[in-house]
């Protein structure tokens, strides 16, 4: 009986753990990148469809909606943060009453949605004179227009796997991708 015959020379497994592990080298990389930006994408989607949902429901309420940044969506009483720019840290969507702020109220204003941080590094930048979001019963973002960029991670610098949502005065929302024309960088929609 030949048993030499049967099975993987030394030499044998280690070329093929060799080539395996240039395959991990190259491949990882590429998947981590690929990750981070659909994860953009769905930041995205999540955000654009949180705005389509507090214009509808300041429609259907016949009463302004504004939706803002917070930092404590996890607390009894959440409440807006008017400082920074990065909505990473979460949102909330209310009823906006008394008096027509942009700040949630909790003892007077109904809210209507509170959106947890997002996971992962990310960053959603908004324009920086915008501390709330706000839709008027006709569905107006009147001052609130603008776009939303979101980022796959903290980098500022470059256009890769970047997001945008654009919130037009009329209400309308559109989401595309981030794109350097010239020296200027552009939602691409």
């Amino acid at each position: 009986m030949n048993i030499r015959g049967k099975g993987f020379t030394l030499v044998e497994l280690m070329v093929t753990v060799a080539i395996l592990i240039i395959l991990l080298a190259i491949g990882v990389p590429s998947m981590q990148q690929f990750l981070q930006n659909r994860q953009a994408l769905a930041r995205a989607d999540n955000f654009a469809s949180t705005l389509k949902f507090a214009r509808s429901e300041a429609i259907k309420r016949g009463k302004r909606v504004a939706m803002c940044r917070t930092t404590t969506a996890d607390t009894v009483t959440p409440n807006c943060n008017t400082t920074g720019t990065d909505w990473a840290t979460g949102w909330l969507v209310f009823e906006d009453t008394a008096p027509v702020d942009g700040a949630y109220q909790f003892q007077t204003e109904i809210l209507l949605k509170v959106q947890q941080a997002a996971s992962g590094q990310g960053r959603l930048d908004v324009p920086a004179n915008l501390a709330a979001i706000s839709f008027t019963s006709d569905g107006l973002a009147l001052g609130s227009r603008g776009t939303f960029v979101l980022s796959p991670d903290s980098s500022t610098t470059t256009t890769a796997g970047k997001r945008c949502v654009v919130l037009s005065t009329m209400g309308r929302v559109r989401t595309g991708t981030m794109k350097t024309v010239g020296n200027e960088t552009q939602c691409d929609q």
